[in-house]
């Protein structure tokens, strides 16, 4: 053993840096870890590259395709999926980072803390509403939930509902149905702690909800969407409705109540087969949850529809008209929306990964305007670069612009576009 040792000295000594120095090991490993990110980063641009060529290929054959639904099909290159969008453009590693580190504008976010509240206020979910509206379905008679308003119009008040509690996260009842979006209540993007903090705390616990939901809707794998301690708590007692390829990261977790959906797929609730949830396209992108897993997932809209109304889910997209359209013709008319208003500057990185407000409101026309649509993705977390108040602020421009645009023809249906405050439980007033 002595011999040994001397013989280990003897090799190490003849190192410019002796293998005993403190410092060794860890610039060792710093320069591994390097070396394998800027291998990675280099493999990953090159297959980037390459499934960019077949992407442009399959969408010159997709062309001559007549149905918008064809054309807007999944796609899925070399165990990635792609965007099957003309408007698509991949966005480097070397863009992201020079986004992040340039970012130190703040968002116009006030220091005052008073001020921040009296500008993001947060309200207490109507727990109690939303308990009610579980399993009230419709049956078209009359009932002390039921109301008569001015006019001789009818109008439910109790069972169809929405909730918006910080970025994509809501819970909406609909015709004896409970939804939850894509669950986020950690104190940080990432989880308790790691990643931008919330601007304002989360109202609630998603304890409190436990047993009231029964379905969950997640849009995509990141991590300001899908949050882990959610799955774990949720688990099985609800039913997941999910894009292709995300299975297997619940299954990991012990959840087993999943259900995967291609675009354009629908399917229905087992527990009610006259629900029928369908996944729809979207103009995204997954991954980021580990350094090897980007678009090895979908990303999705979603539609929920019921015999006495609908839900569209909007998740995180670019705009592109003609795919609303589509989404308009073939599930309209809805009585909620859910769309992004945030996150959506500097444009040159991120209009085709997410609408601004002015988008947002075409998407609604677009779908055939919805009784009420509410702004979400906004004043939560801070992940771009526009001030943290213009999101609401440009919606109601946007939207006042719209409705004196509108044709007196369009302008008869009932439909509002608005945001809300953190945990307001907003109750909309169906037309029968």
């Amino acid at each position: 053993m002595p011999q040994f040792a001397a013989q280990k000295r003897s090799i190490f000594s003849n190192f410019p840096i002796p293998f005993e120095h403190p410092y060794t090991v860890p610039v060792l490993i710093a320069a591994l870890s390097t070396s394998s990110l800027v291998y990675y980063y280099l493999s990953a641009s090159h297959n980037t590259e390459i499934r960019n060529a077949q992407r442009k290929k399959d969408l010159q054959k997709r062309k001559a395709l007549k149905r918008p639904e064809d054309r807007y099909a999944s796609m899925k290159h070399n165990g990635h999926f792609v965007n099957p969008f003309e408007e698509w453009k991949d966005v480097t590693l070397c863009e992201t980072l020079v986004h992040w580190l340039a970012r130190c504008k703040g968002n116009g976010i006030p220091y005052d803390q008073k001020k921040l509240e009296e500008s993001l206020p947060v309200k207490t979910p109507d727990l109690k509403l939303i308990a009610s509206a579980k399993n009230k379905k419709q049956d078209g008679q009359l009932t002390e939930s039921w109301v008569q308003v001015e006019g001789s119009e009818t109008t439910s008040r109790s069972n169809t509902t929405i909730t918006w509690f910080g970025q994509s996260t809501c819970i909406a009842t609909l015709d004896g149905l409970t939804i939850l979006t894509d669950p986020v209540f950690s104190a940080r993007s990432v989880n308790d702690y790691i990643g931008p903090k919330r601007l304002r705390t989360v109202p609630g616990s998603i304890h409190d909800y436990k047993g009231i939901i029964d379905i969950v809707l997640v849009s995509h794998d990141h991590f300001d969407h899908l949050d882990e301690k959610v799955v774990r708590e949720l688990n099985n007692t609800v039913t997941w409705y999910i894009p292709l390829g995300l299975r297997d990261w619940f299954v990991r977790r012990g959840v087993v109540n999943v259900i995967e959906l291609d675009w354009w797929q629908e399917i229905h609730h087992k527990e009610r087969p006259d629900v029928v949830i369908a996944s729809v396209p979207a103009m995204h992108w997954s991954g980021s949850r580990t350094l090897f897993d980007k678009n090895s997932s979908l990303w999705s809209s979603f539609v929920v529809k019921t015999p006495n109304g609908s839900f569209f889910f909007c998740g995180d997209t670019g705009y592109n008209q003609e795919l609303f359209q589509t989404i308009g013709k073939l599930y309209a008319p809805f009585s909620i929306a859910a769309f992004p208003i945030g996150s959506y500057e500097p444009r040159r990185l991120m209009k085709h990964v997410h609408m601004g407000p002015d988008e947002a409101v075409r998407a609604h026309n677009d779908l055939r305007r919805p009784t009420l649509s509410i702004g979400i993705h906004w004043g939560t977390f801070m992940m771009s670069d526009e001030h943290y108040l213009d999101p609401p602020k440009k919606l109601k421009e946007a939207w006042q612009q719209s409705e004196a645009e509108q044709q007196q023809g369009d302008a008869d249906r009932k439909s509002e576009f608005r945001t809300t405050a953190f945990g307001e439980t907003v109750v909309v007033e169906q037309t029968i």
